[in-house]
């Protein structure tokens, strides 16, 4: 007899799992998408990272199927544990377009907080998530660009501040076209410099000869 569950969970567990099979194996199957929103804080790792990798897939091409689990997922944000925290960083902006972006002003302030996270991951899934959420509701793209050039404020120690700039870079990369506040985002960008991190000077240099400035 068929198992489809107990296939879909057999494929979770497999290191060289084929996500994009599996993305599509559960759209549209509330069953199967429980099954994953549950592996989200599985204990073992794999099996939580391919839920992770799944999950978001079906988010980003099918957010009504993972939608019914935003209430939980933002009860991830506060989780104690890394993991599950970057979880609900990774899937939640995806949702947006299930319901036109109020349930994410709610959390808004509560997502962001997450760059003053104690670990330094989520930081970097924050920032890399946000030209998704604009591209949803551009409505929040101020408060976006706002919560990014704040990062100098959080409790993170300068080494990590540089690390994360990287990522804050990549997406004021992706978003400097709609941003009202240019200039200050260019002075954001140019004092990265002279920083701790090859790869945020790398990616400020980028930036800049790329929008015009040597």
């Amino acid at each position: 007899m068929s198992d489809p569950l107990g296939n879909l969970t057999r494929a979770l567990h497999e290191e060289q799992a084929d996500i994009d099979a599996l993305a599509k194996m559960i759209s549209g199957n509330s069953e199967a998408v429980k099954l994953v929103i549950d592996g989200l804080t599985f204990p073992v790792e794999t099996f939580r990272y391919n839920c992770n990798r799944v999950i978001v897939k079906v988010a980003e091409t099918a957010p009504q199927d993972v939608y019914p689990y935003w209430d939980h997922l933002g009860e991830l944000l506060d989780s104690s544990n890394t993991y599950h925290r970057c979880s609900a960083i990774n899937v939640l902006p995806h949702l947006i377009p299930a319901d036109g972006g109020p349930k994410f002003s709610g959390i808004f302030a509560k997502y962001f907080s997450r760059l003053d996270d104690e670990s330094v991951i989520p930081p970097c899934y924050v920032a890399r998530n946000c030209p998704v959420i604009a591209s949803h509701s551009p409505e929040f793209l101020p408060r976006i660009v706002k919560e990014l050039l704040a990062i100098d404020a959080t409790h993170h120690k300068p080494g990590r501040k540089d690390l994360i700039k990287a990522d804050i870079i990549l997406a004021l990369d992706q978003l400097y076209e709609r941003v009202e506040n240019q200039s200050e985002v260019l002075r954001f960008v140019e004092a990265q410099l002279n920083c701790s991190s090859p790869k945020t000077r790398k990616a400020a240099k980028g930036f800049l000869q790329k929008h015009g400035v040597k």
